[in-house]
């Protein structure tokens, strides 16, 4: 059975029955903390979740900051009526949920339930539409090895290793939330002393009864003595103050750079994390580009139904240099000068990858029956393959239509 047919059920109480026997088609996977659930969803692909909130007495601070990070999933709460009352648990579910049932729960309703939001899943998948959780987006395996060291570290210092743009300052907001922690950074306009020194003492001394995240960023520039402040007030506020560094150069250069205090460069390598440049993603940058496409022009009230195909087979063949955060930049460009229903190549600035031989084939004649056929596939994907309805979206006859799947060869 695929893994998206599997729903995760995180249950924080013992007054949930559901055994989905009457329901074969789905399987119930069950978690009672959420360290362990959230290394199952890590590792799957599972997009319905239900948690069992019945007999907590308000919502737990921790269990929202977990749900901020899997907020792609669509939840169904299950909770006691009396919670519902209380307009912190109305809160909850607005906030955090696709649905929500009163306990006791009756079995075939709940699984109604599960069947709207897998639907809802569904086309938002068909539509090329984001469903992610969160905007830390990846598969890659060498990705997910990052996230699941960074937040399966809970406290102590951690750098994360990467190219600039790879979305360090992200994943560090991402983990900061995650872990109940006020997310604060010094700024990197400046490396003078002084003024880096003055800035970084009040962030670490304003506010010391809120426990925080500190954020230093390119921490190969800093002057040592800036390294060897930071190395005493580490010491001084440990447990209230989290430091993160974010470093521009790999593991296996920074003994040998001259650029560290030695005690410093013991607390740089204490937590390494190197994070990977998205051009060794594989498929990663199709996916944070569908999730940016979906977000920004939702921002610009524009309806953009997805890359074109020549698009996608761009963006994969692109070195990515600036990594994440070219990759945004060229999507703002694309979707501001976008007026159809998909973003081509050349509005993001890509530039076309065909060989001179792929170009000498090309015709309008070539053109419009790639067109066609890729029009013809979002269509039956939109309406699950129902050609009577996808002739009526794409304004043709369905003989017309039986006609041009044949001469394409389109498989459905």
């Amino acid at each position: 059975m695929a893994l998206e047919r599997e729903i995760l059920v995180l249950q924080y109480s013992s007054s949930l029955r559901v055994s989905g026997i009457q329901h074969p088609d789905w399987t119930l996977v069950r978690h009672q903390n959420l360290d362990a659930a959230g290394g199952y969803l890590d590792s799957s692909e599972v997009s319905i979740g239900i948690i069992d909130c019945s007999e907590l007495e308000q919502p737990d601070t921790k269990l929202e900051c977990w749900l901020e990070r899997y907020k792609g999933v669509s939840w169904i709460a299950v909770l006691s009526k009396n919670q519902l009352l209380k307009q912190e648990w109305q809160f909850f579910v607005a906030r955090h949920c696709y649905d929500y049932h009163t306990a006791p729960v009756l079995e075939d309703k709940l699984f109604i339930t599960v069947g709207r939001a897998y639907g809802v899943t569904s086309l938002k998948k068909k539509l090329s539409l984001s469903f992610h959780r969160g905007e830390v987006i990846g598969r890659h395996e060498h990705f997910k090895q990052s996230l699941l060291q960074l937040y399966h570290h809970t406290a102590g210092i951690i750098t994360l290793s990467g190219e600039s743009g790879t979305g360090k300052r992200l994943l560090v907001k991402s983990w900061a939330n995650f872990n109940g922690l006020r997310f604060l950074e010094v700024s990197s306009s400046s490396h003078e002393s002084n003024d880096y020194i003055s800035q970084l003492d009040g962030l670490l001394y304003g506010g010391l009864n809120e426990s925080a995240c500190i954020m230093v960023a390119g921490v190969e520039c800093l002057p040592q003595d800036v390294q060897m402040h930071i190395c005493a007030s580490s010491l001084e506020l440990k447990g209230r103050r989290e430091f993160v560094f974010c470093c521009g150069l790999p593991i296996d250069e920074v003994d040998g750079c001259g650029l560290f205090d030695s005690e410093f460069l013991m607390l740089l390598k204490s937590n390494w994390i190197s994070i990977p440049p998205l051009r060794n993603r594989g498929q990663d940058s199709v996916l944070i580009a569908r999730y940016y496409l979906y977000k920004l022009s939702r921002e610009q009230n524009k309806i953009i139904l997805g890359f074109s195909h020549g698009a996608e087979q761009a963006i994969i063949k692109y070195d990515w240099p600036g990594n994440v955060t070219e990759l945004i930049e060229k999507i703002v460009a694309g979707v501001s000068s976008c007026e159809g229903r998909y973003l081509s190549a050349d509005l993001m600035g890509l530039e076309d990858k065909r060989t001179p031989e792929q170009c000498a084939n090309l015709s309008l004649r070539q053109a419009r029956e790639e067109a066609e056929a890729l029009a013809i596939k979002k269509a039956l994907n939109l309406v699950s393959d129902r050609p009577g309805r996808a002739a009526e979206l794409l304004c043709i006859s369905r003989a017309s239509l039986h006609r041009l799947i044949a001469r394409y060869g389109i498989r459905r």
